[in-house]
């Protein structure tokens, strides 16, 4: 029985993580019988075995038995390799489909079965390579990944005799990524990148090179595709290029709308909503596809179609955990990510019982025990708190158990819920202890390099928490100025953040200085306050609410009427009442 031991390096969907991770061993199925998954079109999931039997697998067969479920759902690409086997090209299309839906595990075995079916399939090979080599979300494997992802290089440049000429192109190309030795894995990157685009100049009009020119840039600099001001980066035009000739030639390919909505989120999400759409019901049994708009949805205001899509793909990814036994990255990320996900919809539309709901799962489905290991479970451990202050669930923070100092950025946050909790219930003593809590974590010199939050080290996430916390403690002593200053400076930091969906902060921090200016008279203030966080967060009812307040204290009252209508179309769904933009 062979154990898979892999390090992965996990963004789900937002930022980078490094993860150590060892996987359990495998059995194998004790019938050689074909194994066909099938899908529910009602309920939009798919499933391996024999009638919803699980699936087992081993990698250390002797090739009689399968080592991978047809999967049903995923959509209709299809990408022609040179095989005599047709059940090959159907396993290598498969996996091409789970690389695209960032399955790289499952997408792994199905390349390993077209090579069972056909060990000359040098693309078979290849895309065994790719499986196990760099990807947007983990651009830096550990050397047991970069050894497997060499042996299978090889074996595919050992079969290039009868292929086709692109298919000889696209395998010397990654043979440029590939190495056994240790060599800088981004320089790695960047040699792929250049061989992928004289691919892309030979086949400018085959989807795949398109696509995998594409992302071989944004594997150069992921998640860092614009600078500060969201100019485009070195090379992001040419990889915006690729994938809208991609979309546009074939509006049904799933990989072309994911990368392409990766691509532009941070920019301009108004240039993806086709993609998005598309997307949708695309490929009706890929969790994490069903997710993909999601980023686009939140980022336009169309928070009620991000919480659907993530609903689904949470509904997907449960039945396809359970009955494909899928162990590694894809349970452990992408799946807890749909539900942050749609704990951050749910809590834009005021729907607290539904995000409360998700986010305890959240907490519940990460494996406590990685934490340390694993640095973005201290944060899903923490959702609930989040959960429960932006919703002024005061009795439930004060009554949930410390984490424990040895989680820092979980406890960081405990502490920050806690000093918000005491400071609503006028304790304001305790309020301030907690606060001194959350400062010495900040100031860990551990949280400067503690990437709990994606892409924002557990150090700047304090610095929001310090200021917001001491502003609402200044706020509650009557101390205005020095509140204002405070939750500014919170605004501040929150604006330094490195984005990332689900935001690396629960909740707007101008939605909390708005409410303090217009309870103290300062309406044109708070005017602009929320105005700009509507720009940031379009269309939440939070802002909207705050903005029709302090028009109508303004006497702006046909403004303040409209945004009243608007405020009560987007909190149509909500199941709290709001007296503030904040409770």
């Amino acid at each position: 029985m062979k154990t898979l031991g892999i390090t992965f390096l996990c963004i789900t969907g937002i930022g980078l993580i490094f993860i150590n991770f060892r996987s359990s061993s495998f059995t194998q199925i004790a019938s050689g019988e074909k194994l066909v998954a099938t899908f529910n079109p009602n309920i939009g999931l798919s499933m391996c075995g024999r009638g919803g039997a699980t699936f087992n697998f081993d990698l250390t067969g002797d090739g009689s038995l399968p080592v991978a479920p047809k999967l049903k759902g995923l959509g209709e690409q299809h990408f022609e390799i040179t095989t005599e086997s047709a059940e090959a090209q159907e396993f290598f299309n498969q996996g091409m489909r789970l690389v695209y839906g960032f399955n790289h595990a499952e997408a792994l075995r199905s390349f390993q079965e077209a090579a069972r079916l056909d060990p000359d399939c040098a693309m078979a090979y290849w895309g065994q390579a790719l499986a196990v080599g760099p990807n947007i979300n983990d651009p830096f494997p550990d050397m047991e990944r970069q050894k497997q992802a060499f042996e299978s290089i090889n074996k595919a440049a050992a079969l290039t005799g009868k292929i086709t000429e692109m298919e000889k192109a696209l395998i010397n190309a990654y043979k440029a990524r590939c190495t056994d030795q240790e060599i800088e894995q981004q320089n790695l990157n960047i040699a792929y990148f250049q061989e992928m685009q004289k691919v892309y100049e030979s086949y400018p009009d085959h989807p795949e090179t398109g696509i995998l020119y594409a992302a071989s840039i944004m594997n150069t600099m992921p998640w860092d595709y614009y600078d500060g001001e969201k100019n485009p980066r070195e090379n992001t035009d040419a990889c915006v290029a690729a994938l809208r000739k991609v979309i546009e030639k074939y509006p049904k390919h799933p990989g072309g709308h994911h990368y392409f909505i990766h691509i532009i989120e941070a920019k301009d999400p108004n240039q993806a909503i086709p993609s998005a759409d598309v997307l949708d019901d695309l490929a009706p049994a890929a969790g994490h596809l069903i997710h993909m708009p999601s980023h686009i949805y939140i980022g336009v205001g169309m928070y009620a179609e991000a919480a659907d899509n993530n609903r689904r793909a949470i509904l997907a990814d449960e039945n396809y955990i359970a009955q494909c036994q899928a162990q590694g990255v894809y349970p452990l990320a992408y799946y807890p990510h749909n539900l942050h996900f749609l704990w951050a919809a749910a809590s834009m539309l005021g729907r607290s019982e539904e995000a409360i709901n998700a986010a305890e799962k959240v907490a519940d489905k990460v494996p406590v025990s990685m934490a340390l290991d694993i640095p973005f479970i201290q944060d899903f451990m923490a959702v609930p708190l989040q959960a429960y202050t932006r919703f002024g669930k005061w009795n439930e923070i004060l009554t949930t158990p410390d984490p424990g100092a040895t989680y820092l950025h979980t406890s960081m946050m405990w502490h920050y819920a806690r000093g918000m909790a005491f400071t609503r219930k006028g304790d304001v003593e305790k309020a301030k202890d907690e606060l001194q809590q959350v400062k010495k974590y900040a100031a860990d010199p551990a949280a400067e390099t503690l990437l709990a939050a994606y892409n924002n080290p557990t150090s700047n996430v304090g610095k929001i928490a310090i200021e917001a916390l001491a502003g609402e403690i200044a706020a509650s002593e009557g101390k205005t100025d020095e509140a204002l200053e405070h939750l500014s400076a919170a605004v501040k930091h929150e604006d330094a953040l490195i984005y990332q969906e689900p935001a690396a902060w629960h909740a707007p921090t101008r939605q909390y200085l708005g409410a303090l200016l217009l309870e103290n008279g300062k309406a044109a203030e708070a005017e602009k306050i929320y105005r700009k966080d509507l720009e940031i967060n379009r269309d939440n009812g939070w802002s909207l609410f705050g903005l029709s307040q302090s028009l109508a204290a303004q006497g702006k009252s046909i403004e303040a009427q409209q945004t009243r209508e608007a405020f009560q179309r987007a909190w149509s769904l909500a199941d709290v009442a709001l007296a503030a933009s904040r409770f």
